[in-house]
């Protein structure tokens, strides 16, 4: 059975607004967010994955929620789907990332949204992409009431 796959969808708040950090997905055809597997050895929680994937792929961390707030579909070049599991991560620091062909940058919800559309990516993982957007808004909204 395949390691689970998760991703830190990354946050800040910049000037009473939010933003999201994006990565270019291995290949650079499209943007998405820090992901990965959870490796096995040493065994690792899937929302400490998330969390190293962040650290790896964005140069960033931050608190990081130990549940899942959903999850969605990303589809591989293989034809094959991953069911990811998101995390929200408040960033808190950055540094250069490991991979920095990743080319981690910060976009509006709307911005992101457009990132989304560029690239390759097909209709259904575009419409996941943005309902992780809508979704991480208003649970931040719901946490800011």
């Amino acid at each position: 059975m395949p390691a689970p796959v998760v991703a830190a969808i990354c946050y800040r708040r910049r000037n009473g607004k939010i933003e999201f950090l994006l990565v270019r997905a291995k290949g650079g055809d499209y943007w998405t967010f820090p992901k990965g597997h959870v490796e096995k050895e040493p065994s690792e929680l899937p929302w400490q994955a998330a969390q190293r994937e962040a650290g790896e792929e964005a140069g960033v961390s931050g608190a990081i929620e130990t549940e899942p707030f959903t999850s969605y579909a990303y589809g591989k070049n293989n034809g094959r789907e991953d069911d990811v599991a998101a995390y929200l991560m408040s960033v808190e620091s950055e540094r250069k990332p490991d991979e920095p062909e990743r080319e981690p940058q910060w976009f509006s919800p709307e911005s992101a949204i457009e990132k989304f559309a560029e690239g390759r990516r097909e209709e259904k993982y575009l419409r996941e992409h943005e309902r992780v957007i809508r979704e991480a808004l208003a649970r931040l909204g719901r946490q800011a009431a």
